[in-house]
């Protein structure tokens, strides 16, 4: 089978561009020949490359016919539909909230909907445009996301990555850990260390702490998983928790009391080595991406052929989105620039408020200091302290010469 994987932009990594290169990487080893067409290219389409994934960002380097295509946006899904105006469009659904993520609402233009959660189906459900919507489990390699050594007892590292993790909502990780005498590292967009494969560091960790994706590879790496962001905050993975959790995705948004610094404290008392264990094998029965990508080839193999519809300016949708998109991404990177500039005039106003005692005493404290200059002044005008001061002289010079 001939299938082509749209993912507009291949740059910093996300849980999107992750997804796109483990779906990539398993439809080929099951036999099939897959190219990832993209506009943007950076790391992810380094890394996409240096794992043997054929890429494409001219459609010129496309395959002349291919059987799916199966885009993971809606720029994409557009480009890819006018260039293959017969080949089943699979569309997979990755957020329930960004404009981004909705398909093309064309009639007949959409064979089917993919979705890997029960709040993104909903979602996907909803759209004015039906096709066929399959519900999917998240895929994690569970070949590369391997477990490489036991958690300890006591906890001794956390490992918080994400990112939106940031601000008041960190420092209370930072906190509540300190309290407990457990290390904090925190790993993202926000703190200038983002990572492209994460195995090596979630490894390092006894607990990590995140949402979605990083949940799920924690989890695939025999972690302590806690589902904790700037979005919301649903506490451990356990057996008993992981069908209500992966529902919602992981995102923390499943409606749970709120995690406060009180709650998290408590929780980390709860932490025990076996709940690494107890995911990995979560992770392996539902998650294994080997699976994912068998049940995408049943999908696509079901499909009939696209009716063309060549009257419909598919092109010019496309690049509308396409500036939608630039236009979101730039308002994203304003508003993360303008709460970090609120969090350093945060913390300079709380530098003032500390400072504010010691200016007050700043008159006192001159005048003290002239009173001192003052009697020091009349203290060495003194007949004797002048002689004291030149027999004392003498001594200095012999004290010099034996340092010599």
């Amino acid at each position: 089978m001939e299938v082509v994987l749209g993912m507009y932009r291949l740059g910093d990594p996300g849980g999107t561009e992750h997804y796109t290169l483990i779906v990539a990487e398993q439809l080929q080893r099951l036999g099939h020949a897959v190219t990832i067409f993209t506009e943007e290219t950076g790391a992810m389409a380094d890394l996409a490359r240096s794992r043997g994934l054929q890429l494409a960002t001219r459609e010129e380097e496309l395959p002349s016919e291919v059987d799916i295509v199966f885009a993971q946006e809606s720029i994409t899904a557009y480009r890819l539909a006018a260039a293959f105006p017969t080949a089943p469009l699979v569309y997979s659904v990755h957020a329930a909230d960004f404009d981004i993520s909705v398909p093309p609402q064309l009639p007949d233009l959409v064979s089917a909907y993919v979705t890997t959660n029960d709040r993104v189906e909903r979602r996907a459900r909803a759209f004015a445009v039906k096709a066929e919507v399959v519900r999917l489990r998240q895929p994690v390699d569970i070949a590369r996301f391997i477990p490489r050594g036991s958690l300890r007892e006591p906890p001794q590292r956390v490992v918080a990555l994400g990112s939106y993790l940031s601000g008041d909502r960190a420092r209370m990780i930072d906190d509540a850990c300190t309290r407990a005498g457990i290390e904090v590292v925190h790993v993202g967009n926000q703190h200038g260390n983002q990572v492209l494969e994460a195995d090596a560091i979630l490894n390092d960790a006894d607990i990590v702490v995140g949402k979605a994706r990083v949940i799920i590879e924690a989890m695939a790496c025999g972690r302590a998983a806690y589902v904790y962001d700037v979005f919301g905050s649903d506490g451990w993975v356990t057996p008993e928790s992981y069908v209500h959790l992966e529902a919602d995705g992981f995102s923390g948004q499943r409606g749970s009391p709120p995690v406060t610094l009180d709650r998290f404290r408590r929780d980390l008392e709860l932490y025990r080595p076996h709940m690494g264990a107890a995911n990995r094998e979560l992770a392996m029965t539902n998650h294994n991406a080997h699976g994912h990508a068998i049940e995408l080839v049943e999908l696509f193999e079901r499909l009939e052929p696209r009716r063309p519809t060549r009257e419909t300016p598919l092109r010019e949708l496309g690049r509308l989105v396409r500036m939608q998109w630039q236009t979101e991404a730039r308002a994203r990177a304003l508003a993360a620039e303008a709460g970090g500039l609120r969090e350093n005039h945060d913390r300079l106003r709380r530098r003032v408020k500390e400072l504010e005692p010691v200016a007050a005493r700043v008159p006192e404290l001159e005048r003290s200091l002239q009173e001192i200059h003052a009697a020091y002044g009349d203290l060495r005008s003194q007949r004797r302290v002048r002689m004291g001061i030149a027999l004392a002289r003498p001594l200095d010079f012999l004290r010099r010469l034996r340092r010599r």
